[in-house]
């Protein structure tokens, strides 16, 4: 794991524009912030080298066909079964989020399904089966208003 390292205001606005169009070339951001582009290669570098930032590709949700997102509140058998829980939930492809909670559930787990079939097909079939869970309850997203996708924690 890399050591945490402070960023200054130039690595904040390099952050920023990169949010908006991660393509952009590292010519343009020098041409934009009157720096050079040898100055923005090496800062991009120290970024993703600690780890700090990720250049990837986003799916647009709302360009699917039907996407219904589903947050499931998950209930594990014992505090002792929340880890494990948690990493089940993590393991599976089909799960896009998941946190261990206080408050309403043990683990929150996310996922994009396309009909209530499929998620109820997923819950009996899948999450059901995972050892320590007690219970799940969900909630589906109807309309996404908002989700800054360029503030996540980064995974392998």
């Amino acid at each position: 794991m890399s050591a945490r390292i402070s960023l200054d205001e130039l690595d904040h606005k390099i952050i920023e524009r990169l949010g908006h169009d991660a393509r952009v070339s590292n010519r343009e951001i020098g041409r934009e912030f009157d720096l050079t582009e040898g100055t923005i290669r090496s800062r991009l570098k120290r970024l993703l080298d600690n780890r700090v930032i990720r250049v990837a590709a986003v799916t647009n949700a709302n360009r699917l066909r039907n996407p219904i997102l589903a947050y499931l509140w998950v209930e594990a058998d014992s505090a002792a079964d929340i880890e494990k829980v948690a990493e089940s939930l993590a393991s599976l492809p089909e799960i896009g989020f998941v946190a261990t909670t206080l408050g309403r559930a043990d683990v929150l787990a996310m996922t994009l399904v396309e009909n209530g079939n499929e998620l109820t097909d997923f819950l009996h079939q899948t999450i059901d089966k995972i050892p320590g869970v007690r219970r799940v309850r969900y909630s589906l997203g109807q309309n996404f208003i908002k989700h800054d996708y360029r503030w996540c924690a980064l995974v392998d």
